[in-house]
Protein backbone atom coordinates (compact mmCIF):
# COMPACT_ATOMS: atom_id res chain seq x y z
CA UNK A 1 0.00 0.00 0.00
CA UNK A 2 1.31 3.63 -0.35
CA UNK A 3 0.03 6.94 0.28
CA UNK A 4 -0.33 9.84 -2.07
CA UNK A 5 -0.30 13.66 -0.93
CA UNK A 6 -1.85 16.31 -2.69
CA UNK A 7 -0.58 19.67 -1.32
CA UNK A 8 -1.52 22.92 -2.41
CA UNK A 9 -1.94 26.36 -0.79
CA UNK A 10 -4.89 26.21 1.09
CA UNK A 11 -5.54 22.27 1.70
CA UNK A 12 -3.68 19.57 1.96
CA UNK A 13 -5.22 15.95 1.14
CA UNK A 14 -3.96 12.56 1.70
CA UNK A 15 -5.09 9.29 -0.87
CA UNK A 16 -4.28 5.71 0.03
CA UNK A 17 -4.16 3.19 -2.50
CA UNK A 18 -3.98 -0.43 -2.49
CA UNK A 19 -1.10 -2.90 -4.42
CA UNK A 20 -3.87 -2.91 -7.03
CA UNK A 21 -4.46 1.09 -6.99
CA UNK A 22 -7.85 1.04 -5.99
CA UNK A 23 -8.41 4.18 -3.45
CA UNK A 24 -9.28 2.61 0.20
CA UNK A 25 -8.87 5.68 2.56
CA UNK A 26 -8.89 9.49 2.05
CA UNK A 27 -8.06 12.40 4.49
CA UNK A 28 -7.68 16.30 4.16
CA UNK A 29 -6.88 19.17 6.20
CA UNK A 30 -7.23 23.09 5.95
CA UNK A 31 -3.66 24.07 5.79
CA UNK A 32 -1.65 24.46 3.20
CA UNK A 33 1.93 26.64 2.54
CA UNK A 34 -0.45 29.78 3.05
CA UNK A 35 -0.11 29.41 6.31
CA UNK A 36 3.56 28.83 6.56
CA UNK A 37 3.75 32.12 4.48
CA UNK A 38 1.41 33.93 7.32
CA UNK A 39 2.90 32.74 10.34
CA UNK A 40 6.35 32.44 9.59
CA UNK A 41 6.13 28.58 11.06
CA UNK A 42 6.16 25.28 9.09
CA UNK A 43 4.34 23.74 11.72
CA UNK A 44 1.03 24.18 11.11
CA UNK A 45 1.62 22.40 7.90
CA UNK A 46 3.49 19.60 9.11
CA UNK A 47 1.35 18.91 12.00
CA UNK A 48 -1.33 18.92 9.79
CA UNK A 49 -0.17 16.64 7.08
CA UNK A 50 1.35 13.96 9.21
CA UNK A 51 -2.47 14.19 11.24
CA UNK A 52 -4.09 13.49 7.56
CA UNK A 53 -1.82 10.62 6.84
CA UNK A 54 -2.51 8.95 9.70
CA UNK A 55 -6.35 9.71 9.66
CA UNK A 56 -6.15 8.35 6.12
CA UNK A 57 -4.29 5.43 7.19
CA UNK A 58 -6.88 4.05 9.68
CA UNK A 59 -9.94 4.68 7.57
CA UNK A 60 -7.78 2.50 4.99
CA UNK A 61 -7.89 -0.38 8.05
CA UNK A 62 -4.05 -0.54 7.42
CA UNK A 63 -1.28 0.39 9.86
CA UNK A 64 1.53 2.92 9.14
CA UNK A 65 3.67 0.00 8.58
CA UNK A 66 2.29 -1.03 5.80
CA UNK A 67 2.28 1.83 3.82
CA UNK A 68 5.55 1.49 1.49
CA UNK A 69 5.90 4.77 0.64
CA UNK A 70 3.96 8.07 -0.22
CA UNK A 71 4.12 10.03 -3.56
CA UNK A 72 4.21 14.18 -3.21
CA UNK A 73 3.33 16.85 -5.26
CA UNK A 74 2.12 20.43 -4.82
CA UNK A 75 3.49 23.43 -3.25
CA UNK A 76 5.10 21.28 -0.44
CA UNK A 77 8.05 21.10 -2.65
CA UNK A 78 7.90 24.94 -2.52
CA UNK A 79 10.26 27.36 -0.39
CA UNK A 80 7.46 27.75 2.14
CA UNK A 81 6.62 24.07 1.98
CA UNK A 82 8.41 20.94 3.80
CA UNK A 83 10.92 19.96 1.10
CA UNK A 84 12.47 22.68 -1.36
CA UNK A 85 12.81 21.16 -4.73
CA UNK A 86 13.91 23.85 -7.96
CA UNK A 87 11.46 23.23 -10.85
CA UNK A 88 12.49 21.18 -13.84
CA UNK A 89 12.55 23.42 -16.77
CA UNK A 90 9.94 23.24 -19.76
CA UNK A 91 9.45 21.22 -21.80
CA UNK A 92 9.15 18.29 -19.32
CA UNK A 93 6.85 15.54 -20.02
CA UNK A 94 6.24 12.39 -17.64
CA UNK A 95 9.50 10.76 -18.37
CA UNK A 96 11.62 14.22 -17.09
CA UNK A 97 9.29 14.03 -14.23
CA UNK A 98 9.91 10.40 -13.41
CA UNK A 99 13.60 10.79 -13.86
CA UNK A 100 13.79 13.68 -11.57
CA UNK A 101 11.46 12.43 -8.42
CA UNK A 102 13.50 12.86 -4.91
CA UNK A 103 13.47 10.45 -2.11
CA UNK A 104 13.86 11.71 1.15
CA UNK A 105 13.23 9.94 4.91
CA UNK A 106 9.42 10.65 6.20
CA UNK A 107 11.15 10.62 9.51
CA UNK A 108 12.66 13.95 8.58
CA UNK A 109 9.60 15.42 7.31
CA UNK A 110 6.56 14.60 9.33
CA UNK A 111 8.09 12.29 11.91
CA UNK A 112 6.47 9.18 10.25
CA UNK A 113 8.64 5.99 9.26
CA UNK A 114 7.72 6.42 5.54
CA UNK A 115 9.84 7.08 2.12
CA UNK A 116 8.50 10.10 0.67
CA UNK A 117 8.84 10.83 -3.14
CA UNK A 118 8.45 14.06 -4.06
CA UNK A 119 7.55 15.31 -7.27
CA UNK A 120 9.03 18.47 -8.78
CA UNK A 121 7.49 21.21 -10.25
CA UNK A 122 7.84 23.01 -13.97
CA UNK A 123 8.82 26.23 -14.87
CA UNK A 124 8.97 28.20 -17.91
CA UNK A 125 12.30 28.21 -20.02
CA UNK A 126 12.86 32.02 -19.88
CA UNK A 127 16.27 32.46 -20.35
CA UNK A 128 19.16 32.91 -18.07
CA UNK A 129 19.58 36.14 -16.22
CA UNK A 130 16.03 37.07 -16.95
CA UNK A 131 14.71 40.63 -15.97
CA UNK A 132 11.34 42.37 -15.54
CA UNK A 133 11.72 42.70 -19.16
CA UNK A 134 10.66 38.92 -19.67
CA UNK A 135 7.89 38.81 -17.43
CA UNK A 136 5.66 37.46 -19.57
CA UNK A 137 7.56 34.43 -20.19
CA UNK A 138 7.67 33.84 -16.25
CA UNK A 139 5.71 31.63 -14.40
CA UNK A 140 5.49 28.01 -12.45
CA UNK A 141 3.59 25.54 -11.74
CA UNK A 142 3.90 22.97 -8.36
CA UNK A 143 0.91 20.40 -8.07
CA UNK A 144 -0.76 20.92 -11.81
CA UNK A 145 1.96 18.64 -13.36
CA UNK A 146 0.96 15.53 -11.58
CA UNK A 147 -2.60 16.62 -12.70
CA UNK A 148 -1.74 17.28 -16.38
CA UNK A 149 -0.32 13.63 -16.47
CA UNK A 150 -3.68 12.43 -15.21
CA UNK A 151 -6.14 13.87 -17.56
CA UNK A 152 -3.54 13.41 -20.59
CA UNK A 153 -3.91 9.29 -19.37
CA UNK A 154 -7.71 9.64 -18.81
CA UNK A 155 -7.94 11.17 -22.34
CA UNK A 156 -5.48 9.77 -24.23
CA UNK A 157 -4.33 13.00 -25.82
CA UNK A 158 -2.07 13.03 -28.84
CA UNK A 159 -2.01 16.41 -29.89
CA UNK A 160 -1.25 19.97 -28.44
CA UNK A 161 -3.98 21.47 -25.61
CA UNK A 162 -4.75 23.93 -23.52
CA UNK A 163 -5.43 23.04 -19.68
CA UNK A 164 -6.84 25.39 -17.62
CA UNK A 165 -6.98 24.46 -13.59
CA UNK A 166 -9.27 26.34 -11.91
CA UNK A 167 -7.78 26.50 -8.07
CA UNK A 168 -6.68 28.97 -5.71
CA UNK A 169 -4.79 30.13 -8.83
CA UNK A 170 -6.22 30.13 -12.39
CA UNK A 171 -3.38 28.73 -14.23
CA UNK A 172 -3.17 28.01 -18.43
CA UNK A 173 -0.99 24.95 -19.15
CA UNK A 174 0.15 24.02 -22.79
CA UNK A 175 0.52 21.03 -23.87
CA UNK A 176 2.63 20.43 -26.51
CA UNK A 177 2.45 17.46 -28.91
CA UNK A 178 4.93 15.12 -27.26
CA UNK A 179 2.97 15.15 -24.66
CA UNK A 180 5.12 17.43 -22.40
CA UNK A 181 4.41 20.98 -20.68
CA UNK A 182 5.56 23.93 -22.65
CA UNK A 183 4.51 26.95 -20.25
CA UNK A 184 2.30 27.92 -18.20
CA UNK A 185 0.77 31.43 -17.28
CA UNK A 186 -1.23 31.89 -13.35
CA UNK A 187 -2.98 34.52 -11.97
CA UNK A 188 -4.31 35.03 -7.97
CA UNK A 189 -7.96 34.52 -9.60
CA UNK A 190 -8.92 31.99 -6.51
CA UNK A 191 -7.00 33.56 -3.67
CA UNK A 192 -8.95 36.79 -4.76
CA UNK A 193 -12.00 36.07 -4.76
CA UNK A 194 -11.83 34.14 -0.90
CA UNK A 195 -9.86 37.58 0.06
CA UNK A 196 -12.56 39.61 -1.16
CA UNK A 197 -14.91 37.44 0.67
CA UNK A 198 -13.04 37.19 3.95
CA UNK A 199 -11.14 40.20 4.43
CA UNK A 200 -13.05 43.29 3.17
CA UNK A 201 -16.57 45.05 3.97
CA UNK A 202 -17.90 43.84 0.37
CA UNK A 203 -17.84 40.30 2.19
CA UNK A 204 -20.70 40.72 4.41
CA UNK A 205 -23.29 41.18 0.80
CA UNK A 206 -21.30 37.82 -0.75
CA UNK A 207 -23.03 35.59 1.80
CA UNK A 208 -26.87 34.86 2.08
CA UNK A 209 -29.32 37.16 3.68
CA UNK A 210 -32.51 36.53 4.54
CA UNK A 211 -35.62 38.12 3.06
CA UNK A 212 -33.80 39.38 -0.10
CA UNK A 213 -35.39 39.20 -3.20
CA UNK A 214 -33.59 38.75 -6.51
CA UNK A 215 -33.27 40.96 -9.11
CA UNK A 216 -34.05 38.10 -11.23
CA UNK A 217 -30.72 38.76 -13.90
CA UNK A 218 -29.83 35.60 -15.91
CA UNK A 219 -26.22 34.04 -15.74
CA UNK A 220 -25.80 35.81 -18.79
CA UNK A 221 -26.63 39.29 -17.93
CA UNK A 222 -24.86 38.70 -14.76
CA UNK A 223 -21.61 37.77 -16.94
CA UNK A 224 -22.26 40.70 -19.64
CA UNK A 225 -22.53 43.51 -16.93
CA UNK A 226 -19.13 42.37 -15.06
CA UNK A 227 -17.48 42.39 -18.90
CA UNK A 228 -18.64 46.24 -19.05
CA UNK A 229 -17.72 46.75 -15.99
CA UNK A 230 -14.44 45.14 -15.89
CA UNK A 231 -13.23 47.13 -19.51
CA UNK A 232 -14.41 50.30 -18.51
CA UNK A 233 -13.87 50.81 -14.87
CA UNK A 234 -11.39 48.63 -13.97
CA UNK A 235 -11.66 45.29 -11.98
CA UNK A 236 -11.25 47.12 -8.61
CA UNK A 237 -14.05 49.13 -9.10
CA UNK A 238 -16.23 45.65 -10.05
CA UNK A 239 -15.50 44.52 -6.25
CA UNK A 240 -17.49 47.49 -5.08
CA UNK A 241 -20.92 46.35 -7.04
CA UNK A 242 -22.08 43.71 -4.66
CA UNK A 243 -22.38 46.49 -2.00
CA UNK A 244 -24.35 48.83 -4.17
CA UNK A 245 -26.31 45.94 -5.45
CA UNK A 246 -27.31 45.16 -1.73
CA UNK A 247 -28.09 48.33 -0.49
CA UNK A 248 -29.49 50.04 -3.50
CA UNK A 249 -30.59 47.66 -5.98
CA UNK A 250 -33.04 44.58 -5.72
CA UNK A 251 -30.52 41.42 -5.83
CA UNK A 252 -29.62 38.34 -3.62
CA UNK A 253 -26.44 37.44 -2.47
CA UNK A 254 -25.99 34.51 -5.40
CA UNK A 255 -26.67 36.99 -8.25
CA UNK A 256 -23.93 39.43 -6.10
CA UNK A 257 -21.61 36.50 -5.92
CA UNK A 258 -22.14 35.87 -9.27
CA UNK A 259 -21.08 39.59 -10.17
CA UNK A 260 -17.79 38.86 -8.75
CA UNK A 261 -17.32 35.49 -9.92
CA UNK A 262 -17.82 36.77 -13.50
CA UNK A 263 -15.68 40.12 -12.99
CA UNK A 264 -12.00 37.97 -11.92
CA UNK A 265 -12.92 35.46 -14.68
CA UNK A 266 -13.56 38.22 -17.56
CA UNK A 267 -10.26 39.98 -16.20
CA UNK A 268 -8.39 36.21 -15.95
CA UNK A 269 -9.52 36.50 -19.82
CA UNK A 270 -7.19 38.70 -20.39
CA UNK A 271 -4.00 36.73 -19.58
CA UNK A 272 -5.92 33.53 -21.42
CA UNK A 273 -5.93 35.32 -24.32
CA UNK A 274 -2.29 36.53 -24.48
CA UNK A 275 -1.59 33.18 -23.56
CA UNK A 276 -3.40 31.81 -26.52
CA UNK A 277 -1.27 34.19 -29.13
CA UNK A 278 1.71 32.36 -28.23
CA UNK A 279 0.59 28.95 -27.47
CA UNK A 280 -2.64 27.74 -29.04
CA UNK A 281 -3.75 24.32 -28.26
CA UNK A 282 -6.73 24.03 -30.41
CA UNK A 283 -8.66 22.95 -27.64
CA UNK A 284 -8.99 23.22 -23.76
CA UNK A 285 -9.89 20.71 -20.90
CA UNK A 286 -11.37 23.01 -17.83
CA UNK A 287 -10.05 21.28 -14.55
CA UNK A 288 -11.88 22.48 -11.54
CA UNK A 289 -15.64 23.44 -9.65
CA UNK A 290 -18.49 22.64 -11.47
CA UNK A 291 -19.66 26.80 -11.59
CA UNK A 292 -16.10 28.13 -12.62
CA UNK A 293 -15.96 25.46 -15.47
CA UNK A 294 -19.55 26.85 -16.70
CA UNK A 295 -18.42 30.38 -16.63
CA UNK A 296 -15.08 29.88 -18.11
CA UNK A 297 -16.27 27.71 -20.94
CA UNK A 298 -18.97 30.37 -22.04
CA UNK A 299 -16.12 33.28 -21.94
CA UNK A 300 -14.13 30.81 -24.18
CA UNK A 301 -16.93 30.18 -26.14
CA UNK A 302 -17.59 34.14 -26.02
CA UNK A 303 -14.13 34.62 -27.61
CA UNK A 304 -13.55 31.45 -30.14
CA UNK A 305 -17.08 30.28 -30.66
CA UNK A 306 -19.53 27.95 -29.79
CA UNK A 307 -17.25 25.68 -31.88
CA UNK A 308 -14.32 25.80 -29.44
CA UNK A 309 -13.34 22.46 -28.46
CA UNK A 310 -14.14 22.52 -25.13
CA UNK A 311 -14.16 19.53 -21.94
CA UNK A 312 -15.21 19.99 -18.24
CA UNK A 313 -13.63 18.13 -15.15
CA UNK A 314 -15.41 19.47 -12.47
CA UNK A 315 -16.67 16.15 -10.48
CA UNK A 316 -14.74 16.19 -7.30
CA UNK A 317 -14.17 12.64 -7.15
CA UNK A 318 -13.07 12.68 -10.65
CA UNK A 319 -11.06 15.47 -9.86
CA UNK A 320 -9.02 13.47 -7.24
CA UNK A 321 -8.90 10.65 -9.50
CA UNK A 322 -6.76 12.88 -11.79
CA UNK A 323 -4.44 14.21 -9.20
CA UNK A 324 -3.67 10.77 -7.75
CA UNK A 325 -3.62 8.44 -11.44
CA UNK A 326 -1.16 11.33 -12.16
CA UNK A 327 0.91 10.76 -9.00
CA UNK A 328 0.90 6.99 -9.89
CA UNK A 329 1.85 7.18 -13.17
CA UNK A 330 5.33 9.35 -12.07
CA UNK A 331 5.95 7.06 -9.73
CA UNK A 332 5.66 3.78 -11.54
CA UNK A 333 8.06 5.24 -14.52
CA UNK A 334 10.57 5.93 -11.71
CA UNK A 335 10.51 2.21 -10.59
CA UNK A 336 10.66 0.84 -14.16
CA UNK A 337 13.60 3.28 -14.51
CA UNK A 338 15.29 2.23 -11.47
CA UNK A 339 15.00 -1.14 -12.08
CA UNK A 340 16.41 -0.70 -15.69
CA UNK A 341 19.40 1.59 -14.02
CA UNK A 342 18.04 3.84 -15.94
CA UNK A 343 18.50 6.59 -13.21
CA UNK A 344 22.00 6.98 -11.30
CA UNK A 345 21.34 10.12 -9.14
CA UNK A 346 19.28 8.80 -6.92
Amino acid sequence: MYAVIDCGTTNTRVYILNNENQMVGQAARKVGVRDTSMTGSKDALRNGLREAILEAIEKSGAKTKDIKYAIASGMITSEIGLMEIPHLVAPAGIRELAENVKIVSGREIISLDIPIMFIRGIRNNYGDNATLTEIDDVDFMRGEEAQVIGILDEYRIKEPVNILVLSSHSKMIHVNGDGKVEASMTTLSGQLFEAVINQTNVGKSLVPCDGEESGGYTFEEIVTFAGRCVRTKGLVRCFMIPRFMQVLLKSDYMERRGFVDASIAVDDMNAIRSFDLKYNGGAYILFGPESRCKLYSYLLKKEYGENAKIVSVFDKEKLAELTVRGGVKIADLYRQLSEKGGIDHV
